[in-house]
């Protein structure tokens, strides 16, 4: 028998992933070349430089690809959504900053903090030269601008977790100065210490006030810590890398932290999964905005003090067509409980309908001035509708159904759910999903979180077949009480992780009003399951949360009664309640429950809510589950959601339900030959 051949060391190896890392760059740069090409042939034909749907189908097709070579699909759209934002900043620059190469550009504080990180991000997605000028005070950042020593201020605006930075729209208001440009940065907090001690040793947290206060549950639960501030966080890294006091500890970017050689106690300690600190680029003179370039208008204006003069104003922009993305107020100097509004809104200055936008709203307004007219880059993820790959054979299409009128008589047991007071369809956003309207929304996973392989696992599973909603129950209510009762909130961490891998939002149940806020904290979607659809409490306590609400129907309730309960969620100021019928209680042995598909048609009628169907539950039986989720379609529901083991007969809960790997795979190929 020939010997295997000898296995390559280590050192070989690494050498291979180091051609392959050069590779990647030469690829990137082979890439670049060519989107230097498209912007040139976009600028020739007058073409767009944004293409929405291209990107979609861009990421898409990568996600797949790298899913079939056994890559990470969340991952690889990742990546591909940070090379297309950055791509299209070139092919803005290439029309914008054709003239200029060399910038210099001022930001408050020193090098490595986020204001510099910042700066540097912006100016090389532009494709220009920068040289850095790191300043101690935003007033002599505006000096420097105003007195011609710099080209750019590049200032911190908003933040996602602290919100407004007030004293940038001061400067606004009372400068002569233009808003050219804006850009999203990524904070990233970590905390760090001379040494790899443990958390309760620590006796000190330095870092800038904001970032501690993005830090604050984190630093809320070592009680004993003293959170000082500093003026910069670069400072307080480097404070705390000359003390060499192990008790001490920073909070500040990998960026600095690394520099200073200090060792990373925890990562991502901020408040949120994910913080962003909005920038806008000052300069001296507005730059002119070429009308294929995709932008954002900002103004400032006060109204007269007549009823209803804040209203007139904001119509102007809706009869124009224009989307508001923010309103701001600030008090008015020297006229107390007076107020200045700041607007942002999509559209560019050269638009005819934007010109005469602001001449309409210059006569409506008291006082207005246009800050800026720039390409924008802050924009909130737009969220898209659940689709479902067509089956490769033709599909027969049915007749089309005349479309469902409004009840003839509103109910006086729900007002807000009623289709004759809402006549258009409710949409809910759960992540970047949409729920209603002509999307169908698969929402597909375990009946409860086992383990954190398993959520994992089947995570991965679901997503590459095709879902879009990760399900998972931490908390169970069973009929007995000896039966398994969930992981609690150790299990809704697993979820969480699982569906952040998976790159899907996920629902889980909540079964009492004290798991509400906890749950909501770190689910998309939360699920009030048939036993509780009649718990007022409960229904309450969702009602004050902003979640969308999955809202299942009880086994023994009526379509009124249904109805009344998701009233109870409505009137409480949450309008994100998604319908779930999951089969109600019969006198039918068959099936565990009888999945009564009827109930989908009347709601389209009755109310405006989205509608989705549970056939795992509505079953109970593991054949019956994929032609009743393709039956569900087929009667106008928005989705399906359906239980997915990987061993479905040693399952906790609700295996004789559960669909394996395999029947689900089965069960969305047959919903690609379903039309609805």
């Amino acid at each position: 028998m020939a010997a295997d051949p000898k296995s390559p060391s280590l050192a070989e190896l690494r050498q291979q992933l180091d051609q392959t890392d050069d590779d990647i760059v030469r690829l990137l740069a082979r890439r670049l070349q060519s989107i230097r090409l498209i912007a040139k042939a976009k600028a020739e034909q007058g073409s767009m430089i944004r293409d929405p749907e291209r990107e979609r189908d861009v990421l898409t097709r990568v996600e797949g690809l790298a899913t079939s070579l056994g890559v990470s699909g969340p991952l690889a759209r990742k990546i591909f959504s940070d090379l297309i934002d950055y791509s299209v900043s070139r092919q803005v620059g290439s029309l914008v900053d054709a003239d200029r190469g060399d910038v210099t550009v001022a930001y408050q504080g020193q090098p490595l903090t986020y204001n510099q990180l910042a700066a540097e991000q912006y100016v090389a997605g532009r494709g220009l030269r920068g040289r850095f000028v790191g300043l101690s005070t935003l007033t002599q950042v505006i000096e420097q601008l105003s007195s011609g020593q710099v080209d750019l201020a590049f200032v911190p605006i908003e933040n996602t977790v602290a919100g407004s930075v007030n004293q940038i729209y001061d400067v606004l208001r009372e400068r002569d100065l233009h808003i050219v440009g804006e850009d999203s940065f990524k904070v990233e907090l970590c905390l760090a210490a001379v040494a790899d001690v443990p958390l309760p040793a620590l006796r000190r947290i330095y870092s800038h006030p904001l970032a501690l206060d993005q830090c604050s549950a984190f630093i809320d639960g070592l009680p004993q810590v003293q959170a000082t501030p500093f003026a910069d966080s670069r400072d307080a890294v480097r404070t705390v890398a000359e003390a060499k006091d192990p008790t001490l500890a920073a909070i500040g970017s990998p960026e600095a932290v690394r520099a200073h050689g200090l060792t990373i106690l925890r990562g991502a300690v901020g408040n949120q999964d994910e913080i962003l600190m909005r920038y806008v680029a000052l300069a001296r003179a507005p730059v002119p905005i070429d009308e294929r370039v995709s932008c954002k208008t900002s103004l400032i204006f006060s109204t007269r003090h007549e009823k209803g003069a804040l209203l007139r104003c904001l119509q102007v922009l809706a009869d124009h067509g224009l989307s508001m993305t923010k309103l701001e107020s600030r008090p008015r100097p020297n006229r107390p409980w007076e107020y200045m509004f700041f607007i942002d809104f999509e559209g560019n200055v050269v638009e005819p309908r934007v010109a005469t936008a602001l001449e309409t709203l210059r006569a409506e307004a008291l006082y207005l001035k246009v800050l800026g007219c720039y390409p924008a880059k802050a924009t909130p993820q737009i969220a898209q509708a659940g689709e479902i790959k067509p089956a490769a054979e033709p599909a027969v299409a049915p007749a089309a159904a005349p479309p469902a009128k409004p009840a003839a008589r509103a109910s006086k047991h729900y007002k807000l759910a009623d289709r004759a007071t809402r006549s258009a369809d409710t949409i809910v956003r759960v992540g970047d999903l949409l729920i209603g309207g002509e999307g169908f929304v698969v929402i597909a996973g375990p009946c409860s979180v086992e383990s954190a392989e398993m959520i994992t696992k089947t995570a991965q599973h679901v997503r590459g077949a095709g879902a879009h909603i990760l399900r998972g129950g931490v908390f169970k209510p069973r009929t007995g009480p000896y039966a398994f009762q969930g992981l609690g909130l150790e299990g809704l961490d697993m979820l969480v992780a699982a569906g952040k891998a998976a790159g899907m939002p996920i629902v889980t149940e909540v079964m009492s009003p004290e798991q509400v806020r906890p749950v909501a904290d770190k689910a998309d979607m939360l699920q009030i399951g048939a036993r509780n659809m009649q718990n007022f409490a409960l229904l309450n306590a969702v009602g004050k949360v902003d979640r969308p609400v999955l809202l299942k129907r009880g086994m023994s309730s009526t379509v009124e009664e249904w109805l009344a309960a998701a009233e109870y969620i409505l009137a409480q100021g949450n309008g994100q309640v998604v319908l779930c019928e999951r089969g109600i209680r019969t006198f039918e042995s068959a099936t565990r429950n009888t999945l009564d598909l009827s109930a989908v048609v009347v709601l389209r009628e009755r109310t405006h809510l989205p509608i989705i169907v549970d056939p795992s539950h509505g079953t109970g039986r593991r054949p019956y589950v994929a032609p009743m989720a393709w039956a569900s379609r087929a009667c106008g529901a928005h989705g399906i959601i359906v239980e997915v083991h990987p061993d479905p007969d040693k399952a906790l809960s609700d295996g004789d339900q559960s669909l394996d790997y395999a029947g689900f795979v089965g069960l969305m190929q047959g919903l690609g030959r379903v039309r609805a």
